[in-house]
């Protein structure tokens, strides 16, 4: 019964779209399950995510508050939990599965898809920011951080089995998931995936955005031995001609060791009309030296990553000290104002119109807040 219902979806499908003498069907597959903040992206049109909403070719799936799981023509699923975001771009049904094809690419956040049985698995094509996943297998996860680091994960199947193969590739190499809950980790588009090792412990419901901060024991410590043998390679391993040093902003992994004030802000670079007048209040209240409130911490010292104290023209934040605390702030069509202890480890996502990045107060790794305005 489910195998007929499969072939009246894709045969609908295939008729629906032979009068304009094309194999892709406008509708590819329903929302079977919502909850929180999700929606759909078609045409520049935000559609909230529903039970029975349609689903379109190259519509783009996004959750910030949410979940959302969808079901295509095929009944391959698609599940996205929190801050997710994934990009139909080419879906083709065809009641022969050789002439049918899927194409998706993960943006971030966390992932899974099983496949279906009306496409050749070898016509599936899922990408990452930093790797192409080529199946043959039939469920996997994808989480992606903003930068783009990408971690997959080979699913078992009801059995406890592996569901199957997966290869994950770049330019740089490529490496197989054959085990259940095998793993990888591809950290940018031009470094090899590190060798898979079996993640412990787990289950598909534990796997969401957490395990790019606080990745498996067993990913980190791969992944602390790949950056070791690059650092142990030899002179003659370096090809000088990627020697790129001078591309890089120094300045944007610098432990924080200078005073901040006023006079070091371009007022009058700021987009989106931001209220000078709270910034420079706030900026006034900063009496102590960064480094002599250093010598207070905990810590010893503090180290930011991914910005500089001070203004920053890519996030619109300005950092500052204030008594014990940094602060946060940023007045761009709504107001942000964060203040941490500066011994604290805490990483600031932030999403918002025209700015998509990461902070790191010391390591990052003991606190998480995610921002998303709207």
């Amino acid at each position: 019964m489910q195998q007929f219902r499969l072939i009246k979806k894709i045969l609908a499908a295939t008729a629906s779209v032979c009068l304009v003498g094309s194999v892709y069907a406008d509708s590819i597959g329903d929302i079977v399950e919502s909850t929180g903040l999700a929606s759909l992206i078609r045409n520049n049109t935000t559609i909230e995510s529903n039970v029975d909403v349609k689903v379109n070719l190259y519509d783009t799936a996004e959750t910030t508050n949410g979940r959302m799981l969808i079901e295509f023509l095929d009944n391959a699923e698609l599940a996205l939990t929190e801050h997710t975001r994934v990009i139909i771009d080419e879906v083709i049904y065809d009641p022969n599965p050789d002439k049918s094809k899927m194409v998706m690419k993960m943006a971030f956040g966390t992932a899974r898809f099983a496949s279906g049985a009306g496409v050749n698995k070898n016509n599936i094509d899922i990408s990452t920011p930093t790797a192409q996943i080529a199946i043959r297998g039939t469920n996997f996860t994808t989480t992606i951080d903003e930068l783009g680091r990408s971690l997959i994960i080979l699913l078992p199947d009801e059995f406890g089995d592996p569901s199957g193969v997966i290869v994950v590739s770049n330019g740089a190499g490529e490496v197989t998931l054959a085990e259940a809950y095998a793993a990888t980790m591809v950290s940018s588009a031009d470094s090899t995936p590190t060798k898979p090792v079996t993640i412990n412990g787990i289950t598909p419901a534990l796997i969401d955005n957490m395990f790019i901060v606080n990745p498996p024991t067993e990913v980190r410590e791969v992944v602390e031995e790949s950056v070791q043998e690059n650092e142990d390679s030899g002179i003659l391993d370096v090809d000088f001609l990627e020697f790129n040093e001078l591309e890089q902003d120094a300045l944007k992994n610098t432990e924080v060791n200078l005073e901040f004030s006023e006079l070091d802000i371009d007022f009058l670079d700021v987009d989106f009309l931001r209220d000078l007048l709270d910034v420079v209040e706030a900026l006034e209240k900063t009496t102590v030296k960064l480094v002599d409130t250093q010598q207070q911490s905990t810590s010893g010292e503090v180290t930011l990553r991914g910005a500089t104290l001070g203004k920053n023209n890519d996030s619109q934040y300005n950092i500052f000290v204030e008594e014990d605390g940094l602060v946060f702030y940023r007045d761009v069509q709504g107001v942000i104002r964060i203040k941490v202890l500066l011994d604290s480890s805490t990483k600031l996502v932030t999403t918002v119109e025209g700015y998509e990045g990461v902070i790191d107060l010391n390591a990052g790794d003991d606190s998480i807040i995610v921002i998303t305005q709207e």
